[in-house]
Parts: C-alpha cells; sequence; structure tokens
C-alpha cells in the first residue's frame, strides 16, 4: 500500500470511521506501523472524529435537557404545591443523568484511543530494534567482506613480487594401494606459492582435469585445461594458505592419483 493509494481512496478516513474492509484493515495497519507519516496522519484524523463525536454528543445533551424542562413547566401547571419536589428531583435527573452518561462514553473512547496509540508506539519502537539488529548484522557482513578483501588485495600483491625459496613437490602416481604419503612439505613461515609437479605416463591427453582433495574427502581446488610439458608434467601453482597440515590427494583425470602430506611450518 503506497500514499497515492491511500489518498484516492481516503483510507485513513475509512479506517477511523470503521467502513474499511477487514482485508484493507490488515494492509493499511502493516503499512502505518512503519510510516511515521501515515501515523501522524491517522492521530490527526482520531483526534477530529473524536471532537465531532463530543461535539454531537453535547447537542444530544442539551436536546434532552430541553424536553425534559418542557415536561417540567407542564407538571407544575398542573399541580404546583404537591409536586414541587417531584419536579425538583425531576429536573435533577434530567439535568445530570445525560450529562453523566455523555462523559462516561467520552472517558471510554479517550481510554481506548489511549491504549491504541500506546500500541501502536510499542509496535513502532519494536520495529526500530528490529531495524537496528539487521543494520548491525550488515555492517558486521561489510566488515568481513571488507577484511577479506584486504587479504585478497595482500595476496594480490605479494603474487607480483619476485619470490625465492618457493617449494616444488615433484608428485608420482599411486600404484596398489597407496598408503601414508611419502612426499611432505613444510608449510613457509610467512604465505607464499607451493608448485605442484605430477609425472604423468603415457599415452598423454591434450589436456587434463585436476581435483585436490583434503584427508576427509573434501574438494579444495578443482581445475582443468592443464596441459603436460617436455618432462612429461602437469604443473600448478597454488598459494599456501590454501592448505592446511594434513594429508592431501590430487586426482588427474586419466593420469592417476597422486598424494603428498603438509607438515606445519618450523
Amino acid at each position: 500500500m503506497n500514499h497515492a493509494e491511500i489518498e484516492e481512496q481516503q483510507i485513513v478516513d475509512r479506517y477511523v470511521r470503521g467502513t474499511l474492509p477487514a482485508e484493507e484493515v490488515a494492509r493499511f495497519e502493516e503499512h502505518f506501523l512503519s510510516c511515521p507519516d501515515c501515523l501522524d496522519r491517522l492521530d490527526l484524523a482520531e483526534s477530529m472524529s473524536r471532537g465531532f463525536k463530543r461535539a454531537a454528543g453535547q447537542d444530544a445533551v442539551r436536546v434532552a435537557v430541553v424536553r425534559q424542562l418542557a415536561v417540567v413547566a407542564w407538571l407544575a401547571r398542573l399541580g404546583r404545591s404537591r409536586q414541587a419536589a417531584v419536579l425538583v428531583m425531576a429536573l435533577l435527573v434530567a439535568v445530570l443523568l445525560p450529562w453523566g452518561l455523555a462523559e462516561r462514553r467520552l472517558a471510554d473512547r479517550d481510554r481506548e484511543l489511549a491504549t491504541t496509540r500506546s500500541t501502536l508506539e510499542h509496535e513502532r519502537s519494536a520495529a526500530g530494534s528490529r531495524g537496528t539488529a539487521e543494520a548491525e548484522r550488515l555492517r558486521t557482513e561489510l566488515e568481513a567482506s571488507r577484511r577479506d578483501l584486504a587479504h585478497e588485495r595482500e595476496q594480490l600483491a605479494q603474487s607480483r613480487k619476485p619470490q625465492g625459496n618457493v617449494p616444488i613437490l615433484f608428485l608420482n602416481a599411486e600404484r596398489g594401494g597407496g598408503g601414508e604419503p611419502t612426499v611432505r612439505l613444510h608449510l613457509p613461515s610467512t604465505p607464499g606459492w607451493i608448485v605442484l609437479a605430477l609425472e604423468i605416463e603415457p599415452p598423454h591427453r591434450p589436456s587434463y582435469r585436476v581435483t585436490l582433495r583434503d584427508a576427509g574427502g573434501k574438494e579444495v581446488w578443482s581445475g582443468g585445461g592443464l596441459h603436460p610439458d617436455e618432462r612429461d608434467s602437469l604443473s600448478l601453482t597454488l598459494p599456501s594458505s590454501l592448505l592446511a597440515p594434513g594429508d592431501y590427494t590430487l586426482a588427474a583425470e586419466g593420469a592417476g592419483r597422486f598424494a603428498f602430506r603438509v607438515l606445519p611450518a618450523g
């Protein structure tokens, strides 16, 4: 529900008068609970309606008083001496009873409006709290994304610099049932690159796809389009930050399975 629709269909006035259909009431209440402008307009419309009803109630009271005074005058003409006390009591009832009923109705209406206003303020406060929590969550996610981006930029800057003492692992395909990896790699003390060279046997394929998995079988990296070099090897370079201490396997389609163990820096 938007403001143009609210204006064209006089939603606020119909809501206050109680002539708005139930489904429209639900839509309007969902809208104005989060719209300060519509909430203020609703408050103004309710105040005006309350003033009109109070004025109408007062007019009704005055009409009742006039009618009852006429009855009193008529009774007085019938017998003044014996009916004096009765007329006085009737006059008091005629004047005070309608005023008391009207004031009680107005007080009940005021209490209902105060309760409604309090409920709306509570809902607005709760909506504001939810909005604050959502904003805090988004802010936390944004800060995490910024840290990740800064880390990636740092790695990219390091990759553009010449590096010495780059670890190179020469791996042969496992034969038989495999077993404990015999090739070990100590992680470098500072993040850098690691070169893996997979020695494959002929006949060779035009290209290979390689998948790196950890000891639990979780895929760490996968890539295709690897071509054998002049030494009949497939080579790939990985950032050391991609690996944690543990056992790893490289599966090259059509070339076998290669294993190695990563040890902590030392």
